[in-house]
């Protein structure tokens, strides 16, 4: 499967630019809402902002349409439409509706998905199952009791895919991790075809005891080589993690130590205004005990001074006697 899936004259591709995705909304509000009645609000229900759309061209004229909405561990393929004038055509082996449905289970092993969740119209369900068979995966079981879907009497779906070679996952290089997702498919494939080419060049067990010894020496090396890188990227994470450890213990104290310095300056500066007012309480009350004495002295003097002039006059009159 490339960009564009053909089959004879039915080309299937992930839907990339708005003139398609329009097509594809007119290709669904003619069968749902036109044919079956559906509500707008319900067919149009905003999940397409997240879903992965595909449409089916015969003879480059759009005639059907899928979306794919995903899930932790499972994809759920929903909204399949083809307009009246292409659904009882075969185009080469293949109908619309199934090239649609393989695209998309196919699309989803791609996405390295594993299990799918669906729902079919009851007397559909075999569709299903050809098509599950036909992409590399299996209905498990279908659900217990029928379930009302738009007006129609439906039942679940439930199914596992098989892996697919070159899919998808979360050690990919970034350019394959935002390439544009119409462009998977062709990357997938490129892939896969390399690792076939590669794995089907020499079978090992075809080379010579001397080749088989160097060739496990070198997946041994490379093995080696591996576990090195990786511990050694561990061992860096591990000393980025103590380094920033570290520093934040630095900081911390930095704080800890400054908020310190603080505190003794305030006591300090507490301490020497509080000595400064003992000083000057001192010096008050030593002014006020000066003040006392001085004034003592005075009422001592006044009061000796009556009698030293009494002793002068008595004198003073003995002599003139």
């Amino acid at each position: 499967m490339g960009i564009v899936e053909r089959r004879s004259q039915i080309e299937v591709s992930v839907i990339k630019e708005m003139g398609a995705m329009m097509q594809a909304m007119a290709i669904r509000s003619a069968v749902f809402i036109g044919e079956f009645g559906c509500g707008h609000d319900e067919e149009f229900d905003g999940n397409d902002f997240s879903a992965t759309h595909i449409i089916a061209r015969v003879g480059g004229e759009p005639a059907g349409t899928m979306r794919l909405r995903y899930f932790a561990d499972f994809v759920i393929p929903e909204r399949l439409a083809v307009l009246p004038a292409f659904r009882k055509g075969r185009y080469g082996d293949r109908g619309v509706a199934y090239a649609l449905a393989t695209f998309g289970f196919n699309l989803s092993r791609m996405k390295g998905y594993k299990r799918f969740v669906g729902y079919s119209v009851l007397g559909l369900e075999q569709f299903w199952d050809r098509v599950a068979l036909a992409s590399g995966g299996r209905v498990d079981r279908f659900g217990d009791a029928p379930i009302e879907c738009s007006g129609s009497t439906c039942i679940g779906v439930f199914g596992s895919l098989d892996p697919m070679p070159g899919a998808v996952d979360s050690r990919e290089h970034h350019h394959m991790l935002t390439a544009c997702e119409a462009e998977l498919p062709h990357h997938v494939q490129q892939r896969a075809q390399l690792m076939q080419s590669v794995s089907h060049e020499v079978p090992i067990d075809a080379l010579p005891v001397d080749s088989r010894r160097a060739s496990d020496r070198r997946g041994a090396d490379k093995r080696g080589g591996d576990r090195r890188a990786t511990d050694r990227r561990a061992d860096e994470r591990r000393a980025t993690d103590r380094r920033a450890l570290d520093r934040r213990g630095d900081n911390r104290r930095s704080v800890e130590n400054r908020g310190s310095d603080v505190v003794g300056q305030d006591l300090r500066f507490g301490d020497r205004r509080a000595d400064e007012r003992r000083s000057d309480e001192r010096r008050a009350q030593d002014r006020r005990a000066g003040d006392r004495r001085a004034s003592d002295r005075r009422h001592h003097e006044a009061a000796a001074a009556p009698e030293q002039r009494n002793t002068f006059h008595h004198y003073v009159e003995a002599a003139v006697a």
